[in-house]
């Protein structure tokens, strides 16, 4: 864990945790991909819905699987909401 060097927070003695700490965790429930385009359009900023197959605009990739989908760079992510936040969602065998 690291102490920020945001002096907003330097009072607090708030410790964020590393980018290798964060980068192991897991979600302790399950979440599915959406299958329905389902989520209000204000919710959806830099976020759509494609089947799977369908070419994704601004890239060369087709959407692997039906979901929610947005673009890190250039590179599309899957992405599911779960209660209103949004994860990055992978497919596991």
């Amino acid at each position: 864990m690291t102490t920020t060097p945001d002096w907003r927070c330097a009072t607090f003695g708030i410790v964020f945790p590393t980018t290798e700490e964060l980068a192991v965790l897991r979600c302790p429930f399950h979440i599915d991909a959406q299958s329905r385009d389902s989520i209000p359009a204000e919710h959806t900023t830099n976020a759509a819905h494609y089947v799977g197959g369908q070419e994704i605009p601004g890239t060369k990739v087709q959407a692997p699987w039906t979901s929610y989908y947005t673009k890190l760079g250039n590179t599309p992510v899957a992405i599911t909401n779960y209660r209103g936040v949004w994860f990055e969602t992978a497919m596991h065998s």
